[in-house]
């Protein structure tokens, strides 16, 4: 599903002269001026896209968690992680402090996911550069800006963009650390060994980084020196990663909903790569002319000199792409499923690199501008034009499987001062955590434990003949169901009729919404007890 137009050589020069096919950049000029420059046009170009939008859709469940633990205080939050949700721990906490700050509005709790797509498109133009060249680096990053993905999970109030951008620093950090030219790697890999961590720590499977890097050394073979700087490196970085990965298997009931390895999910896994089906082929194949460019310029860069000095390109992108996948699948075909399509988003940008070498391979065989302008029509063409309608879908409320915004304008536009409300049950009202202010000021009369005091995120309800009682003075009631609920369910038929057992009642007013239903009762005579 990620589909990123990209990048390899040289477009040409202001003059009008032809670029070089495969750039040295061991020995070319490093780009005049301000090399800093370059990188921060395609980040700019994420940044504007990706907030096109970015509050248009509703919050919705997944979002809520991060609402209901950031809202939380951090020991409070501690207390959560001993029971769920400890692979996103680090996530809440680095979003406490934001979110007190700037709130959970749509676009706040969204914006540091698309700050994150910003930085990961600068990182990637500076590592397809150093590899190939200004031109593929700057539309390696173009690329990643124009892509599909990287403005979903920019709207997204989670991890996931976040792994992306931090996957990227890692990847510099280890180039730059192993590249023959550095003749102090540690101080790189000082800064790789947190880089790793902070990976893992905002989503476990980010760890697998690591793998994909070592494939990238034995393809490379950077000599003793620095294969073992990186060993004792990848060491101390994974060390606190394994007694979490011990910790939070001891939550994997999370994820019972993972399906099974099969060929559509590997389908879906390359649709999701490439930014949806009707770009697998041109991606797929501006991806293996990368491949052949980047190694055509390794060879060139390389001849004369010790083999491997530096990893090209193609050895940096195609593990990054390939083996956090395959490790994945291949756990999940031994044991249970840990395998599903979002939690490789940190290997979305590996596909921005080959295929923005492999579109600056294509212009460069263009010799002259005006065939340069028409090869960069055609991949317009071919890479933007065929997203553009999942481009806006992902900016409609259509594209999330709640519309969580209209419950809440339901309640702000009906909800009078005492209503109550009946959650039925505990993820009815974690959903509700995405608009507290509104949902907030209704009296929760079947709640038993508060989320907070719980531990968890839905709190814990009173049980179903003991519901009547509590409604008993309450005038005004409204009744919240969630899509994953069983339509006929026996507690939901058990706590419906517990409502109806508090009447007598009259039904104001039904409203549907994406995801859900909301209904309002009104009380037309006494409670009498069936006691």
């Amino acid at each position: 599903m990620t589909a990123t137009p990209n990048e390899t050589d040289t477009i040409g020069s202001p003059e009008g002269e032809s670029a070089p096919i495969a750039p040295d950049t061991e020995n070319a000029p490093r780009p005049p001026g301000r090399p800093w420059a370059l990188p921060l046009f395609p980040a700019a170009l994420t940044l504007a896209i990706t907030v096109i939008g970015i509050g248009t859709p509703s919050l919705w469940l997944d979002e809520a968690a991060t609402i209901s633990m950031t809202t939380r205080s951090y020991g409070d939050m501690l207390r959560v992680f001993h029971n769920m949700d400890l692979v996103h721990a680090l996530y809440y906490v680095l979003m406490k402090p934001w979110v007190t700050v700037f709130g959970t509005g749509e676009i706040a709790l969204r914006l540091p996911s698309a700050l994150a797509m910003t930085a990961a498109a600068a990182g990637i133009t500076v590592i397809v550069r150093s590899r190939l060249g200004t031109s593929a680096g700057l539309l390696a990053g173009l690329a990643w800006a124009v892509g599909l993905q990287t403005t979903r999970w920019a709207h997204e109030g989670r991890s996931y963009a976040m792994t992306a951008a931090v996957a990227v620093l890692a990847t510099y950090l280890f180039l730059r650390a192993v590249d023959g030219d550095e003749r102090r790697p540690w101080r790189w890999f000082a800064g790789y060994v947190p880089a790793i961590m902070l990976l893992g720590f905002l989503h476990l499977h980010g760890s697998l980084l690591v793998a994909a890097h070592g494939v990238t050394l034995l393809l490379t073979r950077p000599g003793a020196r620095r294969l073992v700087c990186w060993l004792l490196s990848a060491g101390v970085a994974i060390a606190p990663l394994v007694p979490f990965a011990l910790i939070a298997r001891d939550q994997k009931d999370q994820v019972r909903w993972l399906p099974e390895p099969s060929w559509e999910v590997a389908w879906t896994q390359l649709q999701f790569f490439a930014g949806g089906r009707p770009l697998v082929a041109p991606v797929v194949t501006l991806a293996v002319i990368g491949v052949a460019a980047g190694i055509r310029a390794h060879r060139t860069r390389t001849a004369g000199s010790r083999p491997g000095v530096s990893p090209s390109l193609p050895a940096v992108a195609l593990p990054w792409l390939v083996v956090p996948t395959a490790l994945l699948v291949a756990v999940s075909l031994v044991s249970d499923p840990v395998f599903y399509f979002r939690y490789t988003t940190y290997c979305l940008p590996a596909i921005a690199l080959l295929v923005g070498a492999g579109l600056a391979r294509v212009l460069a065989a263009a010799r002259r501008r005006a065939d340069q302008a028409a090869v960069m029509a055609v991949a317009v063409v071919a890479l933007v034009a065929p997203s553009l309608q999942d481009h806006v879908y992902f900016r409609k409320q259509e594209s999330r499987p709640e519309d969580m915004r209209k419950a809440a304008d339901v309640v702000s536009a009906h909800a009078r001062p005492g209503d109550a409300i009946v959650y039925l049950a505990g993820i009815v009202r974690w959903s509700a955590a995405t608009y507290p202010d509104v949902f907030g000021r209704l009296r929760d009369v079947d709640m038993r434990v508060d989320p907070v005091t719980a531990a968890n995120l839905g709190g814990r309800d009173v049980f179903p003949r003991n519901l009547a009682p509590r409604l008993a003075h309450t005038n005004r009631v409204w009744v919240m169901n969630h899509r994953s609920l069983e339509p006929h369910g026996p507690v939901i038929e058990r706590r419906e009729r517990a409502v109806q057992a508090a009447g007598p009642w009259r039904r104001v007013g039904t409203w549907n919404y994406m995801g859900g239903w909301l209904v309002l009762f009104e009380r037309t005579g006494p409670y009498r007890s069936s006691k």
